[in-house]
C-alpha cells in the first residue's frame, strides 16, 4: 500500500530500535533510467520550491549536483562522466566527449533542476577539497583520451570556474539570483560523504549519498534529528563566509580559482 501510494513507511509506523526505513531510486545502466532519476530530482525540488519555510542544508564532500548544472557545457561533461563511468551505460563506453553527445532532454532537465534550486533557500558547507573531485574527473578524462580535443577539456574547466564565481556572488549577496537565501560555510574538517537535511513545511527528510549519484532517503524522525545535529555541529566548527567574513571568503574562492587554473595549465602543457 505504501509503495502504491508513495507514502513513506516511516510516516505510518514510527521506527523503533536500530531500524530505519530508507528509499532510493535504483540506477541501472540505462539512459532512460537516468532520465527518470533527473525527473525525480526535479520533482523533489519543485515541491520544496512551492512550500513555504522549506530549506536545504547540504554538507558537500563534492560539488552539489545542482551547481554541476550551472551551464550547458559543465552539465554536458558531468552527465557524460556519470553515464560513462558511474552507470556504465553501454552506448557511452566507446564514445568520446563532445558537445553533441548528451540529449537535449537531459540538458533541458538539468537546466530546470539548476533554476529550481536557485529558488529554494539553502545552506551549504564546503571544504577546500569539495571542488577537487570534478577537477580530477576532467583531468582523468583528458589523460585517458576521453575528450576529443584539448580545447574541450579546457572549456569545461573554464565553465567550472564560472560556476565557482557564481557561487562566490551568491555568498557575497547572501542570496541566489532568485532571491532565495544562501549561506555558505567553509569547513576545515573532512565531511566524508554528501549529507543533506531538508525541511519542507512540517516534514523533514535526510539524504546520505552512495555510489556517487544515488542517495538513501528517510523521513525517520530520529535519524533526521541525528543528521541535523551532525550538520549543525559541523557548522559550529566551520567559518561562515557568506555576507560577512569578506577576507575569508576571498581567500577561499581564490584557492578554488587557483586549483582550476593550475589544472588548465597542466592540460595546456600536457
Amino acid at each position: 500500500i505504501c509503495k502504491h501510494y508513495r507514502i513513506s513507511v516511516d510516516s505510518v509506523f514510527s521506527n523503533k530500535g536500530d531500524s530505519v526505513t530508507c528509499n532510493y531510486i535504483k540506477l541501472t545502466d540505462s539512459e532512460e533510467n537516468f532520465d527518470s532519476y533527473l525527473i525525480s530530482l526535479l520533482n523533489q525540488l519543485e515541491r520544496l520550491q512551492k512550500t513555504e519555510d522549506s530549506k536545504i542544508i547540504y554538507a558537500a564532500e563534492e560539488i552539489p549536483i545542482f551547481h554541476s548544472f550551472h551551464s550547458k557545457e559543465l552539465a554536458s561533461f558531468k552527465l557524460f562522466y556519470w553515464q560513462r563511468s558511474v552507470l556504465n551505460i553501454p552506448a557511452y563506453q566507446t564514445k568520446k566527449f563532445d558537445w553533441n553527445v548528451i540529449s537535449e532532454k537531459q540538458l533541458d532537465l538539468t537546466k530546470k533542476i539548476h533554476d529550481t534550486y536557485l529558488k529554494v533557500p539553502s545552506t551549504e558547507i564546503w571544504t577546500n577539497e569539495t571542488i577537487n573531485t570534478t577537477i580530477k574527473q576532467i583531468e582523468y578524462y583528458f589523460e585517458s583520451g576521453a575528450f576529443k580535443t584539448k580545447e574541450d577539456a579546457i572549456c569545461v574547466l573554464d565553465e567550472l570556474k564560472k560556476m565557482a564565481q557564481a557561487i562566490n556572488q551568491y555568498a557575497e549577496d547572501e542570496k541566489k539570483t532568485n532571491n532565495a537565501t544562501f549561506n555558505l560555510y567553509n569547513s576545515d574538517l573532512v565531511i566524508g560523504t554528501n549529507c543533506i537535511h531538508v525541511t519542507n513545511g512540517s516534514s523533514e527528510l535526510s539524504y546520505i549519498s552512495f555510489n556517487t549519484l544515488n542517495s538513501l532517503t528517510t523521513s525517520n524522525h530520529q535519524f533526521c534529528e541525528d543528521i541535523e545535529k551532525k550538520i549543525k555541529n559541523l557548522i559550529k566548527k566551520s567559518t561562515l563566509i557568506s555576507s560577512v567574513a569578506e577576507k575569508q571568503r576571498f581567500q577561499f574562492f581564490i584557492f578554488l580559482y587557483k586549483a582550476i587554473d593550475a589544472s588548465i595549465e597542466r592540460i595546456k602543457n600536457y
